[in-house]
């Protein structure tokens, strides 16, 4: 396997895995939206404005922000249901590996 056809491997598996990080974020804002409006979901305004800033730190890829963000939103309130959804989600995704290297000794083995 070619040099080229390994990175294109690994480029069509990360996309994969973005646009499933974006159906998932998109969702889970989507679900706290209906929450709120309907009731079920009482936030804090500082929890609103952490929640502006861990889904800005998701977007922008900030490990650091979506740390703080999740810490402080937990800090200010109870959490529970497509909030905590969205915690969890952002941590997940802080978590990702985006080097190429493991990927690529997997593809190098196949």
């Amino acid at each position: 396997m070619t040099a080229e056809e390994m990175t294109n491997r690994y480029l069509q598996r990360l996309d994969k895995r973005l646009r499933a990080y974006e159906t998932a974020l998109n969702q889970t804002v989507a679900d706290i939206e209906r929450d709120y409006d309907s009731g079920c979901l009482d936030v804090t305004e500082a929890q609103w404005q952490d929640i502006i800033v861990l889904v800005g730190g998701i977007v922008k890829a900030n490990t650091r922000m979506i740390h703080e963000a999740s810490d402080s939103i937990s800090a200010d309130g109870p959490v529970s249901g497509s909030l905590l959804k969205l915690i969890k989600l952002a941590k997940h995704f802080a978590a990702l590996d985006f080097s190429e290297t493991p990927l690529i000794k997997q593809e190098a083995k196949a």
